[in-house]
């Protein structure tokens, strides 16, 4: 579980198939600082841009994921290459600060940067398109997933969401990568898919 509040970003070293047949993702390590206090372990999951991954190998230098099929094809990940900023957030553990909203790793689905632009105040204006079908999950100051950073809707207009993104937020994230015609991963609220169940179930 995650909370897509983002702890580091970290820039891909590079991506090639690997043994298993999955495809070898290696990032620069930006947790080096915590190496002694709070270690990062084999087998323990970090959301990468949203995606709950597990670590494979780990070195003060470097840290491995393995992408398997399934998550390539319905993630934004199969666009990372080397050099691509990633956003990324360790497991969150019992008794933490719980600042963002519920987010599993678990992607829905990837959408399309309609517009990055800058606004008053040193903020920007980010406008994501998604399938017609995850609206329904979309409320006006509802939380989404967008990167795996949790994200207030601003706006919903057609089949956009519109997202106020803070100088803070814009500067500790990937977020300032992203151009028009980007793909992103998101998240819907796992509340609101909850909700969605109990009634199809109430009404069977």
């Amino acid at each position: 579980m995650f909370t897509g509040i983002i702890q580091k970003t970290g820039r891909v070293k590079s991506v090639s198939p690997a043994s298993t047949g999955s495809v070898r993702l290696v990032l620069d390590n930006p947790f080096q600082e915590f190496r002694d206090s709070d270690p990062i372990l084999i087998g323990e999951s970090i959301a990468n841009n949203g995606v709950c991954l597990t670590v494979v190998s780990y070195s003060p230098d470097a840290i491995e994921f393995d992408l398997a099929p399934e998550t390539l094809r319905i993630t934004a990940l199969s666009r990372l290459k080397a050099g691509s900023k990633v956003n990324l957030e360790r497991a969150m553990k019992a008794g933490d600060r719980f600042s963002g909203h519920w987010v599993q790793g678990h992607v829905d689905g990837t959408g399309v940067v309609e517009e990055v632009q800058s606004i008053a105040g040193g903020c920007f204006s980010l406008r994501i398109r998604v399938e017609r079908q995850f609206l329904k999950y979309c409320v006006e100051k509802g939380s989404f997933t967008i990167d795996g950073i949790s994200l207030t809707v601003h706006g919903i207009v057609d089949q956009c969401l519109q997202f106020q993104i803070i100088p803070h937020t814009w500067a500790v994230t990937a977020l300032s990568d992203l151009y028009r015609g980007d793909l992103v991963n998101f998240e819907v609220d796992i509340l609101a898919k909850y909700i969605e169940r109990l009634k199809h179930d109430q009404s069977t």
